[in-house]
């Protein structure tokens, strides 16, 4: 008999309004069912409602038909239901080992029998081969990397007997090699006929596992679909409930005056040399999945690998560091912001600046913070925000206009700017840089996402294993074409 899991006119106030109103979801063992919507939709309150991390002001949590109600997570467990955490450095023991970390939930979940050492290692190690998971048992936890500390919290809640597994963003930092594999685990978990909640802001992500997809906007459910009988468009339109960002802008396929010129771009051994042409006003994607130079292409662009020779702005520049690169009116926005990008502990107005310092004195820095802030769009709206009590998306926005706002940049490089950001902020994004573009400044997009290099770009680069797969223009072009280059066969 397959297991459901339901919750059913569930509200639930904080004291300062509702932050959800007579919401249903149910979940059914055996299926992926993915939870979308912008930050502040009221996802995260569900799913620790659901968890029993509190109870809701109204509404009734049911399993089988059968009401319950959790005293505290560790009660919801005991009942099958669990919630992985996304800090999962505090979820494990660092100190212990990994089969020590997974056999603590599985224990729980056999009623408390005691296993020697060695048991207790053979059992991990059992567990680990069932769900194709290549972790050695007997390392630390605090030795592994976040994709093995997040597969290693899975497989516990499964061992634990959790029949329903809510997962708040879990591939947001993975790799594609690593999404991949996880995905396989999730399959194999639902196989066995848990239930999987699959939190997720990224739309290619959600299609590819889910089987059903419920979207909350505002505290309530705009849309509950099978996944296989919706689109993109009705699920943006669901998060955002404006149907007009679902459309690109209209913009002009004619890049101006070439920006930037590279020949004969070195990137290292085993990979050829890279010619690079980026008009003003134009915006490429360079698509490609991890290991395909990407990043190594943006980096050396900037100048942290070595000097080289371009044509910018209709200029030979020597291309020498960092320092060479802004002064040839490059701008440049990690993948990593939180470490590279940002400073998480100052203000919005401290980071744009940052950017101008040396071409504005202090009396202006609030004028140009308020004007940017407007411009992209920046929530909330205050100079004096500081940045780690800002969201993802609009951390994001901050980073780009950092060095997209200062007077004389041509170039523009994004290394995956869409990271960790939901789909409401992406779209905001995606304006932000459209609006760049229409101001004469060369934009270079890399991602690995192909939805995102086919939402915004003029044209795409795609690269496999050895460089360049090829070079479009967009019109045409479909993600397969993309998801081709990554098994390196012919688009």
């Amino acid at each position: 008999m397959t297991s459901t899991l339901a919750l059913r006119n569930v509200t639930h106030d904080y004291g300062d309004g509702p932050v959800l109103q007579h919401v249903d979801l149910v979940i059914t063992g055996g299926q992926v069912h993915a939870l979308l919507g912008m930050n502040g939709a009221g996802m995260s309150t569900l799913v620790h409602i659901a968890a029993g991390f509190f109870a809701p002001s109204a509404g009734e949590i049911t399993i089988d038909g059968e009401a319950v109600n959790f005293a505290n997570p560790a009660d919801a467990l005991r009942r099958g239901v669990a919630l992985l955490a996304q800090e999962v450095d505090r979820a494990l023991v660092p100190d212990a080992t990994v089969h020590e970390n997974l056999t603590a939930g599985m224990l729980m979940g056999e009623r408390q029998r005691l296993f020697s050492a060695l048991q207790n290692l053979a059992r991990a190690r059992q567990i680990l081969a069932k769900y194709g998971v290549e972790i050695d048992a007997t390392r630390k936890a605090g030795e592994l990397s976040l994709y093995e500390k997040q597969v290693l919290l899975l497989v516990r809640a499964a061992a634990a007997n959790a029949k329903f597994l809510f997962l708040d963003e879990p591939t947001s930092a993975f790799d594609t090699s690593e999404t991949e594999r996880f995905y396989g685990i999730v399959e194999a978990l639902t196989a066995e006929g848990i239930g999987v909640v699959f939190i997720s802001h990224r739309l290619g992500e959600v299609f590819r596992i889910s089987d059903e997809i419920s979207v909350l906007r505002g505290g309530t459910v705009s849309l509950h679909a099978v996944t296989s009988d919706t689109s993109t468009a009705e699920v943006v339109t669901a998060i955002t409930g404006d149907a007009a960002q679902v459309a690109r802008a209209a913009r002009s396929p004619q890049p101006g005056a070439p920006a930037l010129v590279v020949q004969g771009l070195e990137l290292g051994r085993g990979r050829k040399p890279l010619d690079l042409q980026l008009g003003r006003g134009e915006i490429v994607a360079v698509y490609g999945p991890l290991g395909s130079g990407k990043t190594t292409i943006a980096r050396t662009l900037f100048g942290l690998h070595g000097p080289y020779s371009a044509q910018v702005g209709g200029e030979t520049r020597l291309i020498s560091d960092a320092v060479a690169a802004r002064k040839a009116g490059f701008a440049f926005v990690p993948e990593e912001r939180r470490t590279q990008g940002i400073w998480l502990d100052e203000t919005v107005r401290t980071h744009f600046a940052l950017g101008f310092r040396g071409l504005i004195r202090a009396r202006r820095e609030r004028e140009h913070a308020t004007k940017v802030i407007e411009q992209f769009d920046v929530q909330p709206p205050r100079e004096s925000q500081v940045l780690r009590r800002m969201s993802g998306g609009n951390q994001q926005k901050v980073a780009i206009a950092k060095w997209a706002s200062v007077p004389g940049r041509s170039v523009l490089i994004l290394d995956e700017p869409m990271k960790g950001v939901d789909v409401a902020a992406k779209e905001a994004i995606f304006r932000s840089i459209e609006e760049l573009a229409a101001s004469g400044v060369g934009v270079l997009y890399l991602t690995q996402e192909p939805d995102d290099a086919l939402r915004i770009a003029d044209r795409v680069i795609a690269l496999d294993r050895e460089g360049v797969a090829f070079d479009r223009p967009v019109a045409g072009l479909a993600a397969i074409d993309l998801m081709f280059t990554e098994r390196g066969e012919a688009a």
